[in-house]
């Protein structure tokens, strides 16, 4: 099935669309999504959920992404890893558009 996970992304209000089992029921153990946050926007959470793991990986930009007490400044092609139940908050630290991607996937299989 081809999908354009980008114009999905743009088109959404959430500024990030997903693609994983909801979509697509041959899909079990992984979700891919993209998101982006506008010229210093800041405040944006990603949160996997219970039983949920993600790395967030920045594709173009410069974003500041604090979890817990910790502050890392990632730049393109730069990752990071966020655990189950974790709560990450996104600053976008560039003077246009920054795109990230988000990689997911089930730390115990289950169905959604």
């Amino acid at each position: 099935m081809k999908f354009n996970l980008r114009k999905n992304c743009l088109e959404s209000k959430k500024k990030e669309f997903y693609y994983g089992a909801k979509l697509n029921k041959n899909i079990v153990d992984v979700y891919l999504g993209e998101g982006f946050l506008e010229s210093n926007e800041s405040g944006r959470k990603i949160s996997p959920g219970r039983g949920h793991e993600e790395i967030v990986y920045i594709r173009e930009g410069k974003i500041k992404i604090q979890l817990d007490d910790k502050e890392e400044i990632l730049e393109s092609g730069e990752l990071l890893y966020i655990p189950e139940r974790k709560t990450a908050i996104l600053t976008n630290l560039s003077e246009k558009r920054s795109y990230f991607l988000i990689a997911g996937g089930h730390t115990k299989f289950h169905k959604h």
